[in-house]
């Protein structure tokens, strides 16, 4: 699989106007590091105490002013330190982070622990899971494969109501799913039957995600079926892949989870499939690990947390998803390199036992 990291367009655009000096840089660098570590807002006193960074605290506080002027750290009232912002954690991913990869001493370890299991698909699962949460001290997710992403044959559109109609999808594996449809106006048999001929011929053989882009440039009685069909899709996809999670321990002694609803709605979350369904159209934009930072998640109640995601398959095929959710205050690079290589040597298991 490819080991490339990805980062959502919608901000690794804006990072790349600003352009910051070395020492911005390098005090952008220290204050996520220190911040990850502690949990607390850093102050300019703290960062020459603990660093040899060699300046002043008066011009390491003109320069953290200016990363808050633009847009990096935000000040907390609170406190006379600063902490990141998701743009700040973003740019330290994208350019500071640098490449890592987890101890070779680690991928040994974890290698032997999965050798120690018999090929047995849910026992890696389960495995993956629990090695995954302690490799990134956060909470893991492991979904179980999933079979090949539904892909359109059939589609008819039923007339029930002048407002009101049933989408019937036949996706190229045979399954059969029928959805009821809310029509932004009237619309009888006569004008709904060319209507799905006409998605038919379009949209044979694609998967939600590529239906999606179609319904963004449609209107009127088109667009709300595209909707439909591509949300109809995603649902086939999210509810046949199971999903494992273990760390839920590691998240409770952190101040962001401290209060046991906001615990019990992360379990709830990555349990569901809600997770899945808002993840999967983002990971078909490419291989490789994707990281998803507070506002630049694509659902909102994923918009407090940080997550890093891989794919893992055969030959190119999407078989399973595997990640770390949490805070976005979390080790990135830590995280980044578990799962990139958990996400290997599951690819790797799947093949072998395709081969046996």
């Amino acid at each position: 699989m490819d080991d490339r990291t990805q980062s959502p367009n919608t901000l690794s655009g804006t990072i790349e106007e600003t352009s910051l000096s070395a020492r911005q840089q390098v005090i952008l660098r220290l204050i996520v590091r220190e911040y990850v570590a502690t949990g607390r807002p850093v102050g300019s006193k703290s960062l020459v105490e603990s660093s040899s960074i060699g300046v002043s605290p008066a011009t390491i506080r003109n320069e953290m002013a200016a990363l808050e002027e633009h847009g990096f750290l935000e000040h907390l009232h609170t406190s006379g330190g600063r902490i990141p912002t998701d743009r700040g954690y973003r740019y330290f991913v994208a350019h500071l982070m640098g490449e890592i990869e987890l101890p070779s001493s680690e991928q040994l370890t974890i290698l032997h622990q999965f050798r120690q299991v018999e090929l047995q698909l849910e026992q890696w699962i389960e495995l993956a899971a629990a090695t995954l949460a302690h490799a990134a001290g956060n909470v893991s997710l492991v979904s179980a494969p999933m079979p090949q992403l539904p892909r359109l044959r059939h589609i008819e559109l039923v007339a029930l109501q002048p407002r009101l109609g049933l989408i019937i999808l036949v996706t190229t594996d045979g399954g059969v799913r029928q959805v009821m449809a809310h029509w932004p106006e009237d619309a009888d048999q006569e004008t709904l039957s060319p209507l799905a001929d006409t998605l038919a011929s379009t949209l044979r053989g694609l998967t939600a995600a590529q239906v999606a882009p179609h319904a963004a440039g449609a209107s009127g009685l088109a667009r709300a079926a595209l909707d439909q069909i591509a949300s109809a899709l995603l649902g086939i996809t999210a509810s046949g892949a199971p999903v494992r999670h273990s760390g839920l321990e590691h998240v409770l002694t952190q101040p962001e989870f401290s209060d046991a609803a906001e615990a019990q709605e992360l379990l709830a979350l990555l349990g569901g499939g809600s997770f899945l369904s808002a993840m999967l159209p983002r990971l078909e934009e490419g291989p490789g690990v994707h990281v998803f930072i507070g506002q630049e998640n694509p659902a909102g109640e994923l918009r407090h947390l940080g997550i890093v995601v891989s794919t893992y398959g055969v030959d190119g095929e999407v078989v399973g998803v595997l990640g770390v959710v949490g805070p976005t205050r979390m080790a990135y690079d830590r995280s980044i390199s578990s799962v990139r290589y958990m996400a290997r040597l599951m690819s790797d298991l799947m093949a072998d036992l395709r081969a046996s």
